[in-house]
């Protein structure tokens, strides 16, 4: 019986999942009054996508290990 791969794959949320979390009200306030605030929330934002490729990265190769 041949074994079967089991391939995962992360869809990146993009920066739109993200904000739809926020009334849009919310976001252009925080454009227009805020804009450091907002373009520091989009770094964290990134740097969260980028942990997340990350420790699936690493927890698929710790998969291969096992298998």
């Amino acid at each position: 019986m041949p074994k079967s791969k089991l391939k995962l794959e992360f869809k990146t949320p993009s920066f739109v999942d993200y904000f739809n979390v926020f009334e849009d009200e919310v976001l252009v306030d925080m454009a227009m009054n805020y804009p450091e605030s907002l373009e520091r929330m989009c770094s964290l934002i990134s740097l969260d996508t980028q942990l997340e490729k990350e420790r699936l990265k690493f927890k698929l190769k710790q998969f291969d290990y096992m298998a």
